[in-house]
């Protein structure tokens, strides 16, 4: 998965993907050379089915890929104002297109860039993702540590780990004032509040 950090796009095959999940139905143009660019993987599904979503304001996917997460808010609730982010230029090029396809580009604000370097001056009432694991424990910790400084008061982050992500929960569970967990086909949702 180097190549998902390059700034030279990959795009291998393209594919097509149907989703319906929370009673929304949506639909997915990916590349085989994005995270789970073939189906919607197990992780980014669970998160999606226990998800706590505000009842309004901004919201943030951080390394949304081909848009998943965000996408499915942004239509779930049309009060939110969802903000997506991820490294790699053809996953934003791709999200905006899968915005479009699902009729939400209106309520999402795409970006490039590198976890929250976009967002200095934004604030957030919850922060999602499927943390990059392959990035590396340096980005994953920046990730859900640096949340906090973009939440609101109240605010929540809300990840999916895979197996062997107890270190990250129990990171979580030192430096924010309340964690949740949910364990499920070999998976755990962590909602760690501000």
């Amino acid at each position: 998965m180097k190549h998902y950090y390059s700034s030279k796009p990959v795009y291998g095959k393209k594919q097509y993907i149907s989703l319906y999940i929370r009673g929304v139905t949506l639909e997915f143009i990916t590349y085989t050379s994005l995270f789970s660019g073939r189906e919607v993987d197990e992780g980014t599904r669970l998160l999606i089915e226990y998800m706590e979503i505000p009842s309004e304001g901004n919201v943030l996917d951080v390394g949304c890929g081909y848009g998943v997460i965000g996408i499915f808010l942004a239509k779930y609730n049309p009060r939110l104002k969802v903000y997506m982010v991820d490294v790699n230029p053809l996953a934003v090029k791709v999200s905006k297109y899968n915005a479009r396809l699902n009729n939400v580009e209106d309520r999402v604000y795409i970006v490039q860039g590198n976890l929250y370097e976009a967002f200095e001056k934004e604030f957030f009432k919850a922060i999602y993702s499927n943390p990059p694991l392959a990035a590396g424990k340096n980005i994953v910790e920046k990730l859900l540590l640096d949340a906090r400084n973009y939440l609101v008061e109240k605010g929540f982050l809300q990840v999916v780990l895979a197996k062997g992500g107890e270190y990250y929960t129990s990171l979580l569970e030192k430096e924010y004032s309340r964690v949740e967990k949910i364990k499920k086909k070999g998976y755990t949702i962590v909602t760690a509040y501000k």
